[in-house]
């Protein structure tokens, strides 16, 4: 059997105050259920709770986004180009600016060690640049598989969620049998927005938002549903947090009335493409 890593954790910061009490205070015990939260904790979770529950209820994004410059035309030419952006602009995605800051968050902490990290490649008053940043074209990736040979098993892992596996196919080995296997690549994330309900909401590049936290382009849609939001299926915060009277913006991460700083655990996407003998008798 492949063996689970050793425990790893991570800085975050988390939306504590629009979680059910006993997440929350999971949360802040690094999601371990063998710890007891304390009486602290207890009380950061009612004090953060009670910080939303203070808040007026509504939202304005009214003047949210704009249309994107001239200066990105160039830019949108090449996604245009590009086959994962060229998909979800033939779905309808735009191109605008978005001031980030008041976009609804649905996704229940962001990472915070790398979230500078992941912007640094922007250059501050170039809109080309941060573009890159926000809405990167596809690029070569190299990704190292290991085989272990006791489970007959190509092992690929990354900390990047969005490695997949992309397609099958088959092929011949040179003077040799055929050969049967999969496609696995980090599929391009971008900074992408759904509106629905007259709501703007993050659906994809959580940690580049945090970093950024300004107007940056980004990829609009409109969603007619709320599965046409794109969320994943599990993992977010509850719909009556994001969908309810009181929701909370990317900005929120940072304020101290309604988040916190946690440490979780790290998580790894692992992709393991088995080869397996059977024989059937009978």
């Amino acid at each position: 059997m492949l063996q689970p890593a050793a425990r790893v954790e991570r800085p975050a910061r988390a939306l504590l105050g629009w979680m059910q009490p006993n997440e929350a205070l999971l949360m802040l015990t690094g999601r371990r259920q063998d710890v007891a939260p304390t009486d602290e904790q207890r009380q950061l979770v009612e004090r953060l709770r009670d910080g939303v529950a203070r808040r007026a209820t509504g939202i304005d994004q009214s003047g949210i986004e704009q249309p994107a410059t001239a200066a990105l035309t160039p830019y949108i030419a090449d996604l245009e180009k590009d086959q994962a952006a060229a998909g979800l602009i033939a779905s309808g995605c735009r191109v605008v600016l978005i001031d980030l800051a008041r976009v609804i968050a649905a996704q229940p902490l962001v990472h915070v060690d790398h979230a500078d990290e992941r912007v640094a490649a922007a250059q501050l008053g170039d809109i080309a640049s941060i573009a890159r940043v926000s809405l990167p074209t596809t690029q070569p990736v190299e990704l190292p598989a290991t085989f272990d040979q006791a489970q007959k098993a190509w092992v690929l892992t990354s900390a990047n969620p969005n490695l997949r596996l992309i397609g099958a196919g088959q092929g011949q080995a040179p003077q040799g049998p055929p050969v049967l296997g999969f496609s696995v690549a980090l599929v391009t994330s971008f900074v992408r927005i759904a509106r629905y309900r007259e709501r703007y909401i993050l659906v994809d590049g959580y940690h580049r938002a945090h970093g950024f936290l300004k107007v940056v382009p980004a990829f609009v849609s409109e969603a007619p549903s709320f599965e046409g939001l794109g969320l994943p299926p599990v993992g977010m915060l509850p719909q009556d947090a994001f969908l309810g009277d009181r929701p909370p913006l990317l900005a929120d991460y940072l304020s101290d009335e309604v988040s916190a700083a946690v440490m979780v655990p790290a998580t790894q996407k692992t992709i393991a493409i088995v080869g397996l003998e059977l024989q059937n008798v009978g």
